[in-house]
């Protein structure tokens, strides 16, 4: 064995530092890049937004490359292609060749001394790639994603401008290939309601949002499909006065019903004229102390009940109002809202010192079955218990709990009814009238095999009229 073979010269050695140097500074520029996409990409706008507005140069450019990811992408793969070249050409050549001298001194391992010597400098040099130049710097821009986006910010738009032939190259190659596979979905890239509620609901479960908040923000959305029709007072449960009455009567009326506001109508019960608030009632005396209960109340609102309640939300803050009647399809006063009921649907109940106590409106028993008021919306029973939502196939004719007991009869229902929908039982157990008040809800358990290991089949018609 030749001498050469076995020493490596200062000269050598001088060239493997150097090798070793280009490898490593190479790898820590892969992994600036990669930290500078990973950084820009998941970086929150709101938060750069308020570091630009506090004047930070940096943030305004990483806010700029963001708005353009096609151009930062191809930078970005610009420098990466340009390092894989560069690599390539280095590669550890000189390196394996060195290692593979020593390794020829080892008599077991000489045979096999070139092919041990490229394996081991491809396997350090994949090793301190991914840790050094993928999976290390990566972390850390998910971990610090603002503070490394605003400091890889401004290197990186200086390369954009170095390079912006070629990526106006790649962004135009690119753009053709991707719409042969059709159009760009500019939707897509939207944030939707479920986005915010999925966001919400991990901040809540992080310990970032607060539970009330958390609740109070998906009930925002929530509301903005839900028609007014599924919080209002019925027409059978308002309370009015008519525009004859007089003074003591109005007071005793607004003492007997606990309420502010009361509708007033004049000959039919049907047909409402306007509002009574109770502040206004000294206004309808006259000079002369003669009484007019039509010089104290106020245009009434309407509101059709098929309206959101976030469109009469908004129409309650353009007419100063906090009161409003109904409209049903036939023109009819199906029922009234208020303010209150509206907020109530984002932040529950709301009881001041003249409120009585009242039952829940849902209540889970010990067994499991839940006692559900008739007049809840049929979307937060859904919700809270599980029952299934409507399909296609059998749209949903019905807003409140009570409505899916009448759809599903077909007639007044009485005390002990059942109903089954899906894996529930719905059982009438208490009627206001005829108007449905209690439902109480149990899961249906599987029913028993036979001795065959079958079934047995279920009554073709699962709703059933009390005994």
């Amino acid at each position: 064995m030749h001498d050469q073979d076995r020493l490596v010269f200062p000269g050598a050695m001088d060239a493997i530092g150097l090798e070793i140097f280009l490898i490593l500074l190479l790898t820590l520029a892969n992994g600036f890049f990669a930290a500078a996409e990973i950084s820009i990409v998941s970086s929150k706008r709101g938060r750069l937004e308020a570091l630009a507005e506090e004047g930070s140069d940096a943030a305004r450019t990483a806010l700029a490359l963001s708005e353009s990811p096609d151009r930062f992408l191809a930078t970005v793969q610009v420098g990466i292609t340009l390092i894989g070249t560069f690599s390539a050409a280095f590669g550890g050549a000189r390196l394996s060749a060195e290692l593979a001298k020593l390794l020829r001194t080892i008599p077991a391992l000489a045979e096999a001394a070139d092919t041990l010597a490229l394996l081991l400098v491809v396997l350090v040099i994949t090793y301190l790639s991914l840790v050094l130049g993928e999976l290390a710097p990566k972390r850390l821009a998910l971990r610090r994603a603002e503070q490394m986006a605003v400091l890889a910010a401004p290197i990186m738009r200086r390369i954009e401008i170095i390079a912006r032939p070629a990526i106006w190259l790649l962004t135009v190659s690119v753009a053709s290939v991707v719409r042969l596979f059709g159009k760009d979905d500019d939707a897509a890239n939207l944030v939707t309601i479920d986005d915010i509620v999925y966001m919400v609901r991990e901040g809540r479960e992080t310990g970032t949002v607060e539970h009330a908040e958390a609740e109070m923000i998906t009930r925002v959305f929530e509301i903005t499909d839900l028609p007014i029709r599924a919080i209002m007072t019925p027409r059978p449960d308002m309370q009015s006065i008519p525009v004859s009455a007089t003074f003591v009567e109005a007071a005793e009326a607004i003492r007997a019903t606990g309420f502010t506001r009361l509708p007033v109508y004049e000959g039919s019960p049907e047909n409402f004229v306007g509002v009574l608030n109770a502040k206004d009632l000294i206004a309808a005396f006259d000079t002369a102390g003669a009484f007019s209960l039509r010089k104290a109340m106020r245009p009434p609102v309407f509101v059709v009940e098929s309206a959101p309640i976030s469109e009469v939300l908004s129409q309650f803050r353009r007419d100063g109002t906090h009161i409003g009647l109904v409209i049903g399809e036939y023109g009819e006063v199906s029922g009234l809202v208020t303010l209150e009921d509206m907020l109530e649907e984002l932040v529950g109940e709301i009881r001041d010192e003249h409120d009585e106590a009242s039952e829940e409106a849902f209540v889970q028993r010990a067994d499991g079955s839940w006692l559900i008021s008739g007049m809840q919306p049929y979307e937060r029973v859904v919700e809270r218990v599980g029952l299934p939502t409507p399909d296609e196939d059998h749209p949903q004719r019905f807003v409140t709990l009570a409505g899916l007991i009448l759809d599903r009869l077909s007639r007044i229902p009485k005390v002990g009814d059942l109903v089954i929908e899906g894996e529930f039982t719905l059982e009438v157990v208490d009627m206001d009238e005829r108007r449905v008040d209690k439902v109480l809800i149990n899961r249906r358990p599987p029913p028993p095999a036979d001795e065959t290991g079958a079934c047995p089949s279920e009554d073709s018609s699962p709703n059933r009229e009390a005994s």
